[in-house]
């Protein structure tokens, strides 16, 4: 679950309608960027699907005591997240095995990033180069990577993945004061696609439903929209996390995306 507060009540989106979501992204991203032909489709279902093994735990949410909210994709408790993180790659990699690759090294570089130790951790990780190392030999008997290849789809992956996080954890038409701290310098590696010219794309609201993106990475300006539920703190405290969040309506937010102004995204670059 992604989760954030505002005006008394709790923000909630479930992980997989965030997936489904970057992979609205990467469907839109620019043609000359995109993946080779022959792999593209494995790679826009990979994206949307990254987080599907979340479905399950996200059907009730979890009270963490300890942090006054409810368990995210960031403090849930490390080895039930390994065990729904392997039984999501386990489903990717029976629709695509090239899919499964590209997740299992997304999720590889997230614990990186996250420091988290444990020997059940150490298991996973293991466990995960063994995978990679098994499609890889699969990959080259039947359709060899090209060079690049899978670096490029990593940077797609995450890039839309934290595009849809933005979403999901920014208040639409919030300043610049209030943007999440994730975001503050831009989105991490971004700037590495060619055609930033090595600047990180910086996201800033025009206003509660239009977000301005510099430099630009679609084709073309764009409207997505996703599911979310708002959670009232009282509902929670009276009747418990679990039922205030099934009793909150499911709301539809909509977002334009457009071209913002190449400036902004130099200067914040320097």
């Amino acid at each position: 679950m992604i989760c954030r507060e505002q005006d008394g009540a709790l923000i909630m989106m479930k992980q997989h309608d965030h997936g489904l979501l970057a992979g609205n992204f990467a469907k839109w991203f620019k043609e000359e960027h995109t993946p080779a032909e022959g792999r593209r489709a494995e790679v826009l279902w990979a994206v949307s699907h990254h987080d599907r093994g979340w479905i399950d735990l996200d059907e009730t949410p979890f009270w963490n005591d300890a942090e006054g909210q409810p368990y995210s994709f960031i403090d849930f408790p490390v080895v039930p997240k390994l065990t729904f993180y392997r039984r999501g790659i386990d489903e990717i990699e029976a629709k695509t095995p090239y899919g499964a690759l590209l997740c299992s090294s997304h999720f590889e570089r997230l614990i990186e990033v996250s420091g988290e130790e444990c020997p059940e951790l150490t298991q996973y990780l293991e466990d995960e180069a063994e995978r990679r190392a098994r499609i890889h030999r699969r990959l080259e008997q039947e359709k060899p990577l090209e060079e690049g290849e899978l670096y490029y789809d990593a940077r797609l992956l995450q890039f839309c993945d934290d595009l849809s996080l933005f979403l999901a954890l920014n208040e639409p038409g919030s300043k610049e004061s209030k943007k999440h701290p994730w975001f503050v310098d831009g989105f991490s590696g971004s700037e590495e696609f060619s055609f930033t010219s090595g600047r990180a794309i910086h996201a800033k609201w025009r206003d509660n439903r239009t977000l301005t993106l510099a430099p630009f990475p679609f084709t073309q300006d764009i409207e997505v929209s996703f599911k979310q539920r708002r959670v009232s703190l009282k509902a929670v405290q009276d009747k418990g996390i679990a039922r205030a969040y099934h009793e909150a309506p499911e709301e539809e937010c909509k977002i334009r995306v457009i071209s913002g102004p190449e400036e902004d995204s130099r200067a914040k670059n320097g």
